[in-house]
């Protein structure tokens, strides 16, 4: 009878990651026909009539920095000629125990000044506001250190626009990212209020003077295995839940806030380790609970570029991160779970990720147990385990594919070295890098971490076109 159970737990198992990949292919394949009508959007879409009047809406980019004194100069030139009628910049500097501030004030001639400050958001002690009386439309507020969601609300004080992007201070933001992203927000001004874009990895990549001049696909197994992720999530998955008015998580990466939403849910919630999903999740349900017309949408020709875990020592810490992020999220919005209150977002959106993100690596590891221990005692049948396993790795794979040929219409990756290191990542990835990461992710459900700064050791933007206008 034990050895009964175990060979059906065996099977449920195999019969779950079926399931999932089942579910991953088809938001790829719905993502497949939302995406051809974004292109079709663009194509016809009013790009230069929007940069070329003042009525278009002004936006504050907002960057959250700690100890960013290599890069942040560079980062915010590079950030300062996007092509956007209006802007202004605003640098938080969260308490930073190095050259931060001192890097600012140099690079941008920046006073300090007495202006007014909105403590619409409680948030830690301002220290003090410096403007710049450059080129560059910048803010700097010197706050003592809160944590990456405190440095948010001291920005969306500080923001004097009624639009904000909130991105980081290592990152490359494309030309068009912030205008392509507005042009979501000024098809229906009264009910977008947020717009998330596509987050790309930057490593491999050649940068000149903070630019991107050429993306390519890094030879490194740690890194190229993440690029394959994030084209899975940003082109193969958020394109059909934004669709559904159903997208779960705008990326703290890049994401445009209408502020006056973000600021009647509380702002961004200090402590959380998943920042980003929780203040998405909470616009969903404050929006539905009031009956007020919403919508969160996906942009995914708002391109930007940013640097990943090369080491699996700092790729560990951040999906370890990312999980207990997940984890205080499922807790929050249990009550949201299978929920007809929220729509598609409550019924299937949620619920998927519950089931397939949450529950999936304590499913798995719970496999790579059984599954041995019941073929060695004789339980399971040889050839049903090998067709399963066979169709489990296979959808998986198919899921890849799908999204390497979504990407193929932005044209990033075109070269035949470029193709076939991506398409054996797709083979690669699922022995032993895949194992890693749901180790991980069961270690993330062991102890508590706080939602502060993380630490991903980046070289920066700075140190990165450094060495490529050397080269």
């Amino acid at each position: 009878m034990i050895w009964q159970a175990l060979a059906w737990v065996g099977y449920a198992t195999i019969l779950y990651f079926v399931a999932m990949q089942a579910y991953l292919l088809f938001l790829a394949l719905t993502s497949a026909a939302t995406l051809r009508r974004s292109h079709h959007f663009h194509r016809f879409g009013r790009v230069n009539e929007m940069l070329s009047t003042r009525t278009a809406p002004p936006v504050s980019i907002l960057i959250p920095a700690y100890n960013e004194e290599a890069g942040i100069v560079d980062a915010v030139r590079s950030m300062s000629i996007v092509r956007y009628p209006r802007f202004e910049i605003v640098v938080i500097n969260d308490g930073s125990t190095d050259g931060t501030l001192d890097a600012l004030i140099q690079g941008f001639e920046l006073a300090r000044v007495r202006i007014p400050y909105r403590p619409d958001l409680p948030t830690e002690p301002i220290r003090g506001i410096y403007r710049g009386r450059g080129a560059v439309d910048i803010t700097v507020i010197d706050k003592e250190n809160g944590g990456v969601s405190d440095a948010m609300n001291a920005g969306l004080n500080a923001a004097r626009y009624p639009y904000v992007l909130r991105t980081d201070a290592d990152v490359v933001l494309d030309p068009d990212c912030l205008i392509n992203s507005m042009q979501r927000v000024v098809e229906d001004r009264e009910r977008t209020v947020a717009v998330g874009g596509n987050v790309r990895p930057l490593n491999g990549s050649v940068l000149r003077l903070g630019h991107l001049v050429k993306a390519s696909v890094p030879k490194p197994f740690i890194i190229r295995m993440q690029l394959l992720e994030y084209l899975r999530t940003f082109l193969a998955g958020r394109p059909a839940w934004s669709a559904l008015n159903a997208l779960p998580l705008i990326s703290g990466a890049f994401g445009v806030w209408k502020r006056s939403a973000v600021i009647a849910v509380g702002g961004f919630s200090p402590g959380h380790m998943g920042e980003d999903l929780d203040l998405t999740m909470r616009l969903h349900r404050h929006h539905r609970d009031r009956g007020i017309p919403y919508r969160v949408v996906y942009e995914p020709s708002a391109v930007i570029w940013t640097e990943v875990p090369t080491t699996l020592r700092v790729l560990r810490r951040q999906r370890i991160r990312w999980h207990r992020g997940l984890l205080t999220a499922v807790r929050d919005f249990e009550t949201m779970t299978f929920n007809p209150r929220y729509g598609v977002l409550g019924m299937i959106t949620w619920p998927g990720i519950v089931l397939f993100e949450f529950v999936a690596p304590i499913v798995e590891a719970a496999g790579w147990l059984v599954i041995p221990l019941a073929y060695a005692l004789g339980v399971l049948n040889t050839t049903l385990l090998f067709w399963l396993l066979l169709l489990a790795f296979g959808v998986g794979m198919l899921n890849s594919l799908v999204a390497l040929l979504l990407d193929e219409s932005y044209g990033y990756f075109n070269s035949a070295t470029d193709t076939t290191r991506l398409i054996a990542m797709a083979v690669v990835e699922n022995f032993g890098l895949r194992q890693l990461t749901v180790v991980w992710r069961v270690r993330a459900m062991f102890g508590t971490g706080k939602g502060r700064w993380g630490d991903m050791e980046r070289r920066g933007v700075g140190n990165l076109a450094e060495r490529d206008i050397a080269a």
